[in-house]
């Protein structure tokens, strides 16, 4: 049992569910962060394992259900393009490691390896997303950039699926503005916040830099949850829907613009992504960016199209109010 069959069921047997899966091992979490200003969590475990962490507040304790299933956390170096070997190929090498019950910086492995039968999760932030979609898009012989600088093919062999949080799959008008690239407004705004690395010139909604360029459909699914919560001054430089930092049709992987004005009743279905296949829909919470990562703002989670949620054994309408007090922390943790 897991995602598919708790898709297919609803969640409002979730906690009927939780009891009859307790006995059966739970997947390994494997933590993807997003972008980074500097090299710390590359050079540093305990700056990656910090960036899930907000005082008292801890994304990976939470999702892990107080650590009883195993986990590891990766780190890479945040400030390179999503396609770089201190990117991408640290990133698959690190889940390469984890899933032959390697250690993480901190010690922590997970609990059966890939040849004993474990099962594994990859959860990526922001930029994070963005870096799986290249790895897991670029796993085959036919595609564009097939193990381009680590072993991508066997990272989809053993990973069971990904589930994206806020991700820039279709870059982020927040990194235009960054790189002068939006109107003059949001590009002065932006000039005080960040310089335009190059992560952030890769990280732009701009066609030739974005992952899809560059990647066939993933070749495990990627599931897509993001926040709505706008920070203000911010958001006025994002189209439709936002967390503050990324825009609704590059959370949830939208075909055709990627600044096209979404909201939680009409943001794009399981048929209208950046590939064919590969790319599906979970929920939306009124999270900021910085929230969705850290389990700090336990709020109002709601429906989008195809989402997960059921009302009543059908298909909840989307923008339909579906959890209150509800972190994604928490909400990834009630899936398997």
């Amino acid at each position: 049992m897991g995602l598919r069959i708790l898709m297919s069921v609803g969640l409002a047997a979730v906690l009927w569910l939780v009891s009859a899966i307790a006995a059966q091992a739970a997947p390994c979490l494997i933590f993807v962060h997003g972008k980074q200003t500097d090299t710390g969590t590359f050079t540093n475990w305990n700056n990656a394992r910090n960036y899930w962490v907000n005082g008292s507040h801890d994304f990976v304790r939470t999702a892990t259900k107080s650590f009883q299933a195993s986990y590891y956390v990766v780190g890479y170096n945040g400030t390179k393009p999503y396609w770089d070997a201190q990117a991408a190929g640290e990133v698959a090498n690190e889940i390469v490691n984890a899933t032959n019950g390697g250690a993480d910086g901190g010690g922590h492995r997970c609990a059966q390896t890939w040849a004993q039968g474990g099962s594994f999760w990859v959860i990526a932030h922001s930029m994070g997303g963005t870096v799986m979609d290249f790895i897991l898009g670029n796993d085959s012989a036919s595609d564009p950039n097939f193990n381009l600088n680590g072993p991508y093919d066997t990272v989809s062999q053993r990973i069971g699926l990904v589930i994206a949080v806020g991700g820039a799959h279709r870059g982020s008008e927040g990194a235009d503005a960054v790189c002068g690239d939006s109107g003059l407004l949001c590009n002065f705004i932006a000039s005080f916040i960040q310089d335009c690395d190059a992560a952030t010139f890769w990280l732009r909604s701009a066609d030739d830099v974005q992952v899809r360029t560059f990647s066939n459909a993933p070749g495990r699914n990627v599931y897509l949850t993001g926040g709505f919560e706008a920070i203000f001054g911010a958001s006025l430089c994002l189209s439709g829907e936002d967390d503050g930092v990324v825009q609704y049709a590059s959370i949830f992987a939208c075909n055709g613009s990627a600044t096209a004005s979404y909201d939680n009743g009409d943001v794009c279905g399981n048929s209208a992504k950046q590939e064919v296949s590969g790319f599906r829909n979970l929920d939306a919470a009124h999270e900021n960016h910085s929230d969705e990562r850290d389990d700090s703002d336990s709020d109002d989670r709601r429906q989008v199209p195809d989402g997960i949620w059921t009302c009543n054994g059908s298909p909840c309408a989307p923008n339909t109010l579906v959890a209150t007090s509800l972190t994604t922390a928490a909400f990834i943790s009630m899936l398997y």
